[in-house]
């Protein structure tokens, strides 16, 4: 199997003042660069969707030769994200994640792609019973149809296309503990105070 992963770093950063998120910097290093270390670990390829060409130009030092993509539908959140990405891909199987997840865990990554199976999709369910589909893995083919089909009827919530697919394995909270026993890999950043309590973390101890 072929593995994919997509990082989602195109958004507004509403709630940080506007600042990009992805190159907030955290115990020396950006979080777009933390989170690109852990995907190329476990994944064949790893994609960055970004919003637009001037993001893109802001980014290119952290960019490398690595696949990027720029959303072709405007303020449609990270579906638009995720629909070029899908495009772009050649795995058969796409990790989707957020940028503003500084605690990823490449072995829970590495056993999500081995579990997934044949199946559309394998989503986390968080311990307290809520569904992660931004910190999941897609079947390539059977997402990217899920997608354009929820745009073309108007939704942009990520679990439009998601609700759609056939196929969806759930992994719980008991189980991703036996790898993440805290389940850090869900904490995200989303203001400026999020990023300040970070430093009381030791975000190698994952």
């Amino acid at each position: 199997m072929i593995r994919s992963s997509l990082l989602l770093a195109g958004g507004l950063g509403t709630r940080l003042d506007g600042r990009e998120k992805a190159l907030m910097v955290c115990q020396d290093t950006t979080l777009l660069e933390r989170t690109l270390a852990v995907l190329e670990d476990v994944s064949d390829e790893v994609i960055v969707s970004l919003r637009d060409d001037e993001q893109v130009e802001h980014f290119s030092e952290y960019l490398g030769d690595r696949k990027v993509v720029t959303d072709k539908i405007r303020n449609a959140g990270p579906l638009a994200g995720m629909l070029a990405g899908f495009e772009k891909a050649c795995g058969d199987y796409v990790f989707t994640v957020a940028c503003d997840m500084p605690f990823l865990n490449g072995r829970l990554i590495d056993m999500m792609f081995d579990m997934v199976g044949e199946h559309d999709a394998l989503i986390p369910i968080s311990e307290y019973g809520t569904k992660e589909p931004l910190h999941s893995v897609y079947r390539r083919d059977k997402m990217l149809e899920a997608i354009e089909s929820a745009m073309h009827d108007g939704y942009r919530s990520i679990l439009a296309p998601v609700s759609s697919l056939e196929d969806v394995m759930y992994l719980d909270a008991a189980a991703m503990k036996k790898i993440d026993k805290d389940l850090k890999s869900f904490v995200n950043i989303n203001t400026p105070s999020d990023m300040v309590k970070l430093d009381n973390w030791n975000l190698d101890d994952i």
